[in-house]
């Protein structure tokens, strides 16, 4: 999926692809990190976009937020012009995907964190949690990465048989072998891969419904030839007159 004619939602003028230039360093208005090729941006307002956040999806089901989906919004709404992550509990002043409702919001690298992770650090798997495994024995969570303790609606990394943790930022750079490579390639990929699923799953509807729509004219036409050939027969009386005993 693309962006149409180089004009995007967050955004009110055209935006251009542009080149990066030798030793400078700009910010995506995005995800907050620094530019890398390719991207899209406009000169005039010193605005740019890496071109996999452009292609972000508007709206996100997140199983961290069952009850409601989750919307992209260029900037935050609230007052302060920033909002605290309910994933990692930092702030963003960028995108973010947002459930006005709930106040829920997620930085958009936050959203796509996989369900399960190796670490060199841990022989063991570690299952992401929405909140801290200790969240109902009134006990402080302490990151077995930072040493820090955890807010308790943070989301955590956690390996249950061995009673090991860590914040969910606190794995970067920790990741091994098969999840590192999925980890470290775009958090947008992983958006993307679940919107392509989507865009599928429609056209797979949308050629069902074409097929169900012909058939449906083809058994309409075959039930009018059938009648016009009876009314033909009852018109010349060979019907009346022979096909009753």
């Amino acid at each position: 999926m693309k962006f149409l004619d180089n004009q995007h939602f967050s955004h009110q003028h055209i935006l251009n692809a542009f080149k990066l230039d030798i030793g400078k360093k700009i910010d995506c208005n995005a995800c907050e990190n620094p530019i890398t090729e390719p991207f899209h941006g406009c000169y005039s307002c010193n605005y740019y976009i890496h071109d996999q956040c452009l292609n972000i999806p508007r709206s996100l089901q997140h199983a961290s937020h069952p009850a409601h989906p989750l919307t992209l919004l260029p900037n935050p709404t609230y007052s302060s012009k920033s909002f605290s992550c309910n994933a990692c509990g930092s702030q963003g002043s960028a995108f973010s995907f947002s459930c006005a409702h709930c106040e829920y919001d997620l930085h958009i690298h936050c959203a796509k964190l996989p369900a399960k992770i190796l670490i060199d650090k841990h022989p063991h798997e570690l299952n992401l949690l929405f909140v801290s495994p200790y969240k109902d024995q009134n006990v402080a969570f302490v990151c077995d990465e930072c040493h820090g303790i955890a807010n308790r609606d943070n989301w955590v990394y956690y390996c249950a048989h061995c009673d090991f943790g860590m914040h969910s930022n606190c794995t970067t750079g920790n990741v091994t072998g098969k999840d590192a490579a999925s980890s470290s390639q775009s958090g947008h990929e992983h958006l993307m891969d679940s919107v392509t699923r989507q865009v599928e799953d429609i056209q797979a509807f949308n050629e069902a419904q074409e097929r169900l729509a012909a058939a449906t004219l083809e058994a309409k036409m075959n039930a009018r030839g059938r009648k016009a050939i009876l009314d033909m027969i009852d018109d010349s009386g060979y019907r009346r007159n022979h096909y009753y005993y």
